[in-house]
């Protein structure tokens, strides 16, 4: 029951998840970047203009066709 874990193995196996890891995260990191257009600031004003075309002040805007 003395059996010894291959280090070697172990090792490249934890490097590779960590690397796999990183990727996802550098990833994700970068396409948030990308693809979230709103701030802080642009979502209250998003949310100001919603709560003016609700109340009717402004009319939702529609292409014209």
């Amino acid at each position: 029951m003395d059996e010894e874990i291959p280090l070697l193995p172990a090792v490249v196996g934890l490097l590779i998840a960590g690397w796999l890891g990183f990727e996802l995260s550098r990833e994700r990191s970068r396409l948030r970047e990308v693809f979230n257009v709103f701030d802080k600031e642009e979502s209250k004003i998003a949310q100001v203009l919603e709560g003016m075309v609700a109340s009717g002040e402004l009319k939702p805007y529609s292409p014209p066709s």
